[in-house]
Protein backbone atom coordinates (compact mmCIF):
# COMPACT_ATOMS: atom_id res chain seq x y z
CA UNK A 1 0.00 0.00 0.00
CA UNK A 2 1.37 3.35 -1.13
CA UNK A 3 0.39 6.66 0.76
CA UNK A 4 0.84 9.80 -0.93
CA UNK A 5 1.00 12.89 1.46
CA UNK A 6 1.04 16.75 -0.48
CA UNK A 7 0.45 19.74 0.86
CA UNK A 8 -0.38 22.37 -2.51
CA UNK A 9 -1.38 26.14 -2.43
CA UNK A 10 -5.06 27.26 -1.56
CA UNK A 11 -6.70 28.88 -4.35
CA UNK A 12 -10.07 30.81 -4.21
CA UNK A 13 -12.01 30.54 -7.20
CA UNK A 14 -13.32 34.43 -7.78
CA UNK A 15 -16.64 34.29 -10.04
CA UNK A 16 -20.34 32.91 -9.58
CA UNK A 17 -22.78 32.68 -12.71
CA UNK A 18 -25.56 31.77 -13.57
CA UNK A 19 -27.10 29.57 -16.84
CA UNK A 20 -30.25 27.66 -18.12
CA UNK A 21 -30.18 24.14 -18.27
CA UNK A 22 -32.60 21.30 -19.26
CA UNK A 23 -33.07 19.64 -16.18
CA UNK A 24 -35.15 15.64 -15.98
CA UNK A 25 -36.44 14.07 -12.58
CA UNK A 26 -35.17 10.43 -11.87
CA UNK A 27 -37.12 8.85 -9.66
CA UNK A 28 -37.35 5.12 -9.03
CA UNK A 29 -41.20 4.15 -9.00
CA UNK A 30 -42.17 3.38 -5.13
CA UNK A 31 -38.99 4.94 -3.72
CA UNK A 32 -39.39 7.74 -0.60
CA UNK A 33 -35.65 9.22 -1.70
CA UNK A 34 -33.93 9.16 -4.94
CA UNK A 35 -30.28 10.11 -5.32
CA UNK A 36 -28.73 9.74 -8.79
CA UNK A 37 -24.98 9.34 -8.15
CA UNK A 38 -23.22 8.23 -11.43
CA UNK A 39 -23.42 9.09 -15.20
CA UNK A 40 -21.07 7.46 -18.13
CA UNK A 41 -20.72 8.43 -22.00
CA UNK A 42 -23.63 6.27 -22.92
CA UNK A 43 -25.88 7.84 -20.59
CA UNK A 44 -26.62 5.04 -18.16
CA UNK A 45 -27.28 7.05 -14.87
CA UNK A 46 -26.89 5.11 -11.71
CA UNK A 47 -27.45 5.30 -7.83
CA UNK A 48 -29.67 4.94 -4.64
CA UNK A 49 -32.93 5.22 -3.10
CA UNK A 50 -35.21 4.35 0.17
CA UNK A 51 -38.31 2.81 0.94
CA UNK A 52 -38.33 3.80 4.16
CA UNK A 53 -38.12 7.38 5.53
CA UNK A 54 -34.98 8.15 6.95
CA UNK A 55 -32.78 11.12 6.62
CA UNK A 56 -28.65 10.62 6.15
CA UNK A 57 -26.27 12.83 8.34
CA UNK A 58 -24.65 13.75 5.66
CA UNK A 59 -25.96 13.90 1.87
CA UNK A 60 -22.38 12.50 0.57
CA UNK A 61 -22.73 9.01 1.91
CA UNK A 62 -25.80 7.36 3.25
CA UNK A 63 -26.29 5.96 7.03
CA UNK A 64 -30.17 5.17 6.04
CA UNK A 65 -30.90 2.15 4.47
CA UNK A 66 -30.38 2.01 0.36
CA UNK A 67 -31.11 -0.10 -2.55
CA UNK A 68 -29.64 0.40 -5.70
CA UNK A 69 -30.66 0.98 -9.15
CA UNK A 70 -29.72 2.10 -13.05
CA UNK A 71 -31.62 3.81 -15.03
CA UNK A 72 -31.13 2.74 -18.85
CA UNK A 73 -33.08 3.18 -21.85
CA UNK A 74 -36.13 5.18 -19.74
CA UNK A 75 -36.00 1.79 -17.83
CA UNK A 76 -35.47 1.31 -13.99
CA UNK A 77 -33.39 -1.85 -12.91
CA UNK A 78 -33.36 -2.35 -9.00
CA UNK A 79 -30.30 -3.57 -7.88
CA UNK A 80 -28.96 -5.41 -4.54
CA UNK A 81 -25.68 -6.64 -3.79
CA UNK A 82 -26.22 -10.37 -2.81
CA UNK A 83 -27.09 -10.80 0.67
CA UNK A 84 -26.78 -7.28 1.16
CA UNK A 85 -29.73 -5.90 3.39
CA UNK A 86 -28.56 -2.41 2.14
CA UNK A 87 -26.82 -1.60 -1.36
CA UNK A 88 -25.51 1.84 -2.53
CA UNK A 89 -24.37 2.42 -6.14
CA UNK A 90 -22.17 5.33 -6.20
CA UNK A 91 -20.75 5.78 -9.88
CA UNK A 92 -20.51 3.69 -13.26
CA UNK A 93 -17.66 3.88 -15.92
CA UNK A 94 -18.20 3.18 -19.71
CA UNK A 95 -18.53 -0.55 -19.69
CA UNK A 96 -21.21 -0.35 -17.40
CA UNK A 97 -18.84 -2.08 -14.40
CA UNK A 98 -20.65 -0.36 -10.75
CA UNK A 99 -18.86 0.73 -7.60
CA UNK A 100 -20.35 1.77 -4.41
CA UNK A 101 -20.77 -0.09 -0.99
CA UNK A 102 -23.42 -2.11 1.20
CA UNK A 103 -24.20 -3.75 3.98
CA UNK A 104 -24.39 -7.27 5.12
CA UNK A 105 -27.08 -8.70 7.81
CA UNK A 106 -24.36 -8.53 10.73
CA UNK A 107 -23.81 -4.77 10.32
CA UNK A 108 -20.53 -4.57 8.83
CA UNK A 109 -20.08 -2.75 5.59
CA UNK A 110 -18.32 -3.72 2.13
CA UNK A 111 -16.79 -1.61 -0.84
CA UNK A 112 -17.71 -3.46 -3.92
CA UNK A 113 -16.84 -3.75 -7.87
CA UNK A 114 -19.95 -4.69 -9.55
CA UNK A 115 -18.43 -5.75 -13.07
CA UNK A 116 -20.26 -5.73 -16.22
CA UNK A 117 -20.40 -9.53 -16.40
CA UNK A 118 -22.02 -9.78 -13.18
CA UNK A 119 -19.23 -10.59 -10.86
CA UNK A 120 -18.96 -8.44 -7.45
CA UNK A 121 -15.63 -8.34 -5.65
CA UNK A 122 -15.10 -6.85 -2.17
CA UNK A 123 -13.03 -3.69 -2.32
CA UNK A 124 -12.02 -3.21 1.13
CA UNK A 125 -9.37 -1.27 2.40
CA UNK A 126 -6.28 -3.23 3.89
CA UNK A 127 -5.20 -1.17 6.96
CA UNK A 128 -6.18 -2.57 10.31
CA UNK A 129 -5.87 0.66 11.40
CA UNK A 130 -8.77 1.97 9.56
CA UNK A 131 -10.80 -1.29 10.35
CA UNK A 132 -13.37 0.82 12.03
CA UNK A 133 -14.52 3.09 9.38
CA UNK A 134 -16.28 1.40 6.13
CA UNK A 135 -14.31 1.80 2.61
CA UNK A 136 -16.57 4.18 0.29
CA UNK A 137 -15.90 3.67 -3.28
CA UNK A 138 -17.33 6.97 -5.22
CA UNK A 139 -16.06 6.31 -8.72
CA UNK A 140 -14.54 4.23 -11.49
CA UNK A 141 -13.14 4.93 -14.58
CA UNK A 142 -13.01 3.07 -18.31
CA UNK A 143 -9.91 1.49 -17.24
CA UNK A 144 -11.12 0.34 -13.92
CA UNK A 145 -9.34 2.85 -11.18
CA UNK A 146 -11.37 3.47 -8.57
CA UNK A 147 -11.48 6.45 -5.87
CA UNK A 148 -13.17 7.20 -2.74
CA UNK A 149 -12.69 7.66 0.68
CA UNK A 150 -12.89 6.11 4.24
CA UNK A 151 -15.47 7.14 5.88
CA UNK A 152 -17.24 7.74 9.70
CA UNK A 153 -20.87 6.60 9.01
CA UNK A 154 -23.23 6.92 11.90
CA UNK A 155 -26.48 8.60 13.63
CA UNK A 156 -24.69 11.65 14.72
CA UNK A 157 -22.21 12.58 11.87
CA UNK A 158 -20.62 11.19 8.74
CA UNK A 159 -17.38 12.39 7.01
CA UNK A 160 -14.15 11.29 5.51
CA UNK A 161 -11.32 10.00 7.08
CA UNK A 162 -8.87 8.97 3.82
CA UNK A 163 -9.10 8.96 0.44
CA UNK A 164 -8.21 5.90 -1.54
CA UNK A 165 -7.15 5.25 -5.45
CA UNK A 166 -7.53 1.30 -6.43
CA UNK A 167 -6.10 -0.21 -9.62
CA UNK A 168 -5.69 -3.90 -10.14
CA UNK A 169 -5.82 -4.86 -6.38
CA UNK A 170 -3.45 -2.13 -5.20
CA UNK A 171 -5.03 0.44 -3.20
CA UNK A 172 -2.48 4.02 -2.75
CA UNK A 173 -3.78 6.45 0.04
CA UNK A 174 -4.34 9.99 -0.54
CA UNK A 175 -4.20 12.17 2.68
CA UNK A 176 -3.89 15.65 2.76
CA UNK A 177 -3.47 15.98 6.73
CA UNK A 178 -2.45 14.14 9.16
CA UNK A 179 -5.33 13.14 11.95
CA UNK A 180 -6.96 10.17 12.26
CA UNK A 181 -10.76 11.93 12.37
CA UNK A 182 -10.13 14.10 9.55
CA UNK A 183 -9.38 14.01 6.25
CA UNK A 184 -9.53 13.08 2.49
CA UNK A 185 -11.91 11.44 0.10
CA UNK A 186 -11.57 11.40 -3.64
CA UNK A 187 -15.00 11.39 -5.41
CA UNK A 188 -14.52 11.71 -8.82
CA UNK A 189 -12.13 10.16 -11.37
CA UNK A 190 -12.21 11.18 -15.13
CA UNK A 191 -11.38 8.37 -17.83
CA UNK A 192 -7.83 10.32 -18.32
CA UNK A 193 -6.94 10.03 -14.32
CA UNK A 194 -8.13 13.29 -13.16
CA UNK A 195 -8.99 13.44 -9.83
CA UNK A 196 -11.23 15.33 -8.06
CA UNK A 197 -12.78 15.31 -4.17
CA UNK A 198 -12.69 17.21 -0.69
CA UNK A 199 -9.82 17.69 2.08
CA UNK A 200 -12.20 17.95 5.78
CA UNK A 201 -10.06 20.11 7.95
CA UNK A 202 -11.38 19.42 11.92
CA UNK A 203 -9.96 21.65 14.41
CA UNK A 204 -8.32 20.11 17.46
CA UNK A 205 -11.48 20.59 19.70
CA UNK A 206 -13.47 19.02 16.99
CA UNK A 207 -15.83 21.70 17.01
CA UNK A 208 -15.71 23.23 13.62
CA UNK A 209 -14.86 21.87 10.05
CA UNK A 210 -13.64 23.26 7.41
CA UNK A 211 -13.88 21.64 3.82
CA UNK A 212 -11.88 22.49 0.64
CA UNK A 213 -12.61 21.18 -3.07
CA UNK A 214 -9.46 19.53 -4.77
CA UNK A 215 -8.45 18.66 -8.29
CA UNK A 216 -5.28 16.71 -9.48
CA UNK A 217 -4.52 16.69 -12.89
CA UNK A 218 -1.00 14.95 -14.01
CA UNK A 219 1.23 16.35 -11.28
CA UNK A 220 -0.64 19.27 -10.24
CA UNK A 221 -2.67 19.69 -7.14
CA UNK A 222 -4.85 22.61 -6.21
CA UNK A 223 -7.75 23.76 -3.70
CA UNK A 224 -10.61 26.12 -4.57
CA UNK A 225 -13.62 27.26 -2.49
CA UNK A 226 -16.56 28.43 -3.55
CA UNK A 227 -17.35 32.20 -2.41
CA UNK A 228 -14.87 31.36 0.65
CA UNK A 229 -17.06 28.80 2.35
CA UNK A 230 -16.64 25.26 2.62
CA UNK A 231 -16.52 23.40 -0.49
CA UNK A 232 -17.11 20.02 -1.45
CA UNK A 233 -15.82 18.63 -4.91
CA UNK A 234 -17.76 15.41 -6.35
CA UNK A 235 -17.40 14.60 -10.14
CA UNK A 236 -14.97 15.59 -13.28
CA UNK A 237 -14.39 14.55 -16.38
CA UNK A 238 -12.09 14.44 -19.78
CA UNK A 239 -12.61 18.81 -20.14
CA UNK A 240 -11.83 19.29 -16.22
CA UNK A 241 -15.32 20.44 -15.82
CA UNK A 242 -15.74 19.93 -12.27
CA UNK A 243 -18.56 19.42 -10.40
CA UNK A 244 -19.45 20.06 -6.49
CA UNK A 245 -21.66 22.09 -3.96
CA UNK A 246 -20.96 24.34 -0.73
CA UNK A 247 -22.45 24.07 2.53
CA UNK A 248 -22.62 25.27 6.05
CA UNK A 249 -23.08 23.20 9.45
CA UNK A 250 -20.64 20.95 11.61
CA UNK A 251 -19.58 17.64 12.72
CA UNK A 252 -20.21 16.56 9.21
CA UNK A 253 -24.18 17.14 8.94
CA UNK A 254 -23.69 20.03 5.86
CA UNK A 255 -26.66 22.01 5.18
CA UNK A 256 -26.73 22.65 1.46
CA UNK A 257 -26.20 26.10 0.26
CA UNK A 258 -25.32 26.11 -3.72
CA UNK A 259 -24.56 23.30 -5.87
CA UNK A 260 -22.45 24.07 -8.90
CA UNK A 261 -20.52 23.56 -12.07
CA UNK A 262 -17.71 24.82 -13.70
CA UNK A 263 -15.88 24.89 -17.29
CA UNK A 264 -12.92 23.88 -18.00
CA UNK A 265 -10.75 24.57 -15.62
CA UNK A 266 -7.00 24.82 -15.12
CA UNK A 267 -6.97 25.02 -18.70
CA UNK A 268 -3.97 27.39 -19.88
CA UNK A 269 -1.63 26.26 -16.93
CA UNK A 270 2.34 26.87 -17.93
CA UNK A 271 4.93 26.52 -15.20
CA UNK A 272 2.83 27.96 -12.58
CA UNK A 273 -1.00 28.46 -11.48
CA UNK A 274 -0.97 32.23 -12.78
CA UNK A 275 -1.88 31.13 -16.31
CA UNK A 276 -4.69 28.66 -15.94
CA UNK A 277 -8.05 29.15 -15.86
CA UNK A 278 -10.03 29.67 -12.80
CA UNK A 279 -13.28 28.50 -11.81
CA UNK A 280 -16.23 30.42 -13.10
CA UNK A 281 -18.86 28.63 -10.96
CA UNK A 282 -22.24 28.21 -12.63
CA UNK A 283 -24.93 27.67 -10.19
CA UNK A 284 -27.46 24.15 -10.87
CA UNK A 285 -31.38 24.39 -9.30
CA UNK A 286 -33.74 22.44 -10.70
CA UNK A 287 -37.03 24.45 -11.46
CA UNK A 288 -39.57 24.76 -8.63
CA UNK A 289 -37.06 22.46 -6.05
CA UNK A 290 -34.19 23.53 -3.61
CA UNK A 291 -30.67 22.04 -2.38
CA UNK A 292 -29.62 20.55 -5.70
CA UNK A 293 -26.49 18.70 -5.31
CA UNK A 294 -24.36 17.36 -8.45
CA UNK A 295 -22.24 13.93 -8.20
CA UNK A 296 -21.38 13.17 -11.76
CA UNK A 297 -20.80 14.50 -14.92
CA UNK A 298 -19.66 12.49 -18.42
CA UNK A 299 -17.67 13.97 -21.54
CA UNK A 300 -20.24 15.19 -22.86
CA UNK A 301 -21.99 17.59 -20.02
CA UNK A 302 -24.39 15.22 -18.85
CA UNK A 303 -24.40 16.09 -14.88
CA UNK A 304 -26.57 13.65 -12.50
CA UNK A 305 -27.44 14.26 -8.62
CA UNK A 306 -30.31 15.31 -6.51
CA UNK A 307 -32.31 17.91 -5.58
CA UNK A 308 -35.28 18.24 -3.01
CA UNK A 309 -39.06 18.80 -4.59
CA UNK A 310 -41.49 21.48 -3.66
CA UNK A 311 -43.45 18.55 -1.52
CA UNK A 312 -40.09 18.26 0.33
CA UNK A 313 -39.36 14.88 -1.31
CA UNK A 314 -35.54 13.62 -2.29
CA UNK A 315 -35.27 13.08 -6.02
CA UNK A 316 -32.39 12.42 -8.44
CA UNK A 317 -32.05 14.47 -11.76
CA UNK A 318 -30.42 14.83 -15.08
CA UNK A 319 -29.20 18.17 -16.48
CA UNK A 320 -27.77 18.79 -19.83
Amino acid sequence: MNRLLILPLLLTAVSSLQAQLSYARISVPGAVATEARGINNSGEIVGFYKTVACTDTDITVPNCPTKGFKYVNKTYVKLMVPNSKSTAIMGVNDLGDLVGFYVKSDGTSHGFLWLHTNVVKNIDFPDFVRAGFPTVPMAINKAGAIVGGLWRINLVASFPVAGFVWKNGTFTEVQFGTSPDCCTSVNGISNSGITSGEFDHLCSTCTSIFTVGFLKAGKDFDFFKYQGGNTRFTGVNNNTDILGFAFGGQFGRPTIKAGFWAKHIEWGEGTNDSNEVKPAFILLSFPAGHSTVPFAINDVRGIVGTYVDSSGKQQGFLAK
